[in-house]
């Protein structure tokens, strides 16, 4: 018998997490709405056919910070790291029960897609490389109002440099992923996100409309891109008026990191309003992609995004590369999605 959760009991979920002091930390606030729905592993789409292998490494991940709810569960869960995809999978039925999001009535809400970034540049600058690419400013505090992005870029501001790119649009289009590799004849250079200057952000495509450039085949990412890099002096003016402007640091090892403090794991990480889903929350998402084939899968929530508000949106990261490029780019679908949390 299917079983609601109210939201009361969505306020004790919220606080156990305060007391954990566990990466998501923000209480649900009062007059949202947002309800849970108990459903059975058979009515989520997709279910039989999903290889849990994929998603072992980065639940794995998460466990180290584990929700407290979740102790139990992530105690065994490395015990499955070699099983096989049939023994995963009777394992969270053994341990987990699916719940369905409904967020103002709605069971279904926006999923789009985001990607690592990846341009070229030069350690230092050269003549072909004149863009730069910034560290924190010093003295950096965050929640401090900083210069707009146009003032950034026409007069500078006093942080390190990092490294320079050779393209305008592929730097704006990292400042929107918020992390991403520059390829340089040196080597790779891994990026992540630092800081910004707390000023608000606004959507390409939304500058473009309010500019009149409608005469695009779409306002996807690469259709935008494309006709940003053909139009050099006017896309300087129309990015310059996005406010927000990204700092960032420079990674080792393995990237690129989400708000959890976890590598995302390409195709198994989304990002998510973390005011709704607690970071490092299993998922099952049932949604599209933008060519129209299923993606239903076990995700886990290990990243959130500025453009990310609500009880039912989630951005589904692709990876990196000219693929992950054109599913995140073109993806704006409907879809819906259950949190999977402990029988006990």
């Amino acid at each position: 018998m299917a079983k609601n959760i109210s939201f009361a009991s969505i306020l004790l979920f919220s606080a156990s997490l305060i007391i954990t002091g566990c990466t998501a930390t923000n209480s649900l606030s009062q007059g949202r709405s947002f309800k849970l729905k108990q459903v059975s592993f058979s009515e989520l789409n997709g279910w039989e056919e999903d290889n849990f292998k994929e998603v072992i490494p980065g639940m794995i991940s998460s466990c180290k910070n584990p929700i407290k709810m979740f102790s139990k569960f992530c105690k065994t869960l490395p015990n499955y790291r070699y099983a096989s995809s049939d023994e995963i999978k009777a394992y969270f039925e053994k341990t987990l029960q699916p719940y369905q999001v409904i967020s103002y009535g709605n069971k279904t809400g926006t999923i789009t897609g985001y990607y690592e970034a990846e341009l070229t540049g030069t350690r230092y600058r050269t003549s072909s490389t004149q863009i730069p690419i910034y560290g924190l400013p010093k003295g950096y505090k965050n929640g401090k109002k900083y210069p707009v992005r146009e003032d950034i870029e026409e007069e500078g501001i006093d942080a390190p440099i990092i490294a320079w790119a050779d393209d305008p649009v592929e730097l704006f289009i990292l400042h929107i992923q918020g992390s991403g590799r520059l390829i340089t004849p040196e080597g790779e250079i891994k990026l992540g996100y630092a800081g910004n200057n707390s000023r608000p952000f606004k959507k390409l495509s939304q500058i473009l409309k309010d500019n009149d450039i409608d005469y695009l085949s779409s306002y996807s990412m690469p259709s935008m891109k494309k006709w940003l890099q053909a139009n050099p002096q006017k896309a300087k003016e129309l990015l310059a008026k996005n406010p927000r402007f990204i700092f960032f640091k420079e990674t080792k090892g393995e990237s690129p990191y989400g708000a959890a403090g976890v590598v995302l794991t390409p195709r198994r990480s989304v990002a998510v309003d973390k005011n709704f889903i607690p970071l490092n929350t299993p998922m099952w998402l049932n949604t599209k992609d933008p060519d129209g084939y299923n993606i239903q899968k076990l995700v886990i929530a290990q990243d959130i995004g500025s453009a990310i508000k609500g009880g039912i949106r989630a951005d589904y990261f692709w990876g990196h590369g000219p693929v992950a490029f054109e599913k995140a780019g073109r993806m704006k679908s409907t879809g819906s999605y259950y949190l999977l949390l402990p029988k006990d």
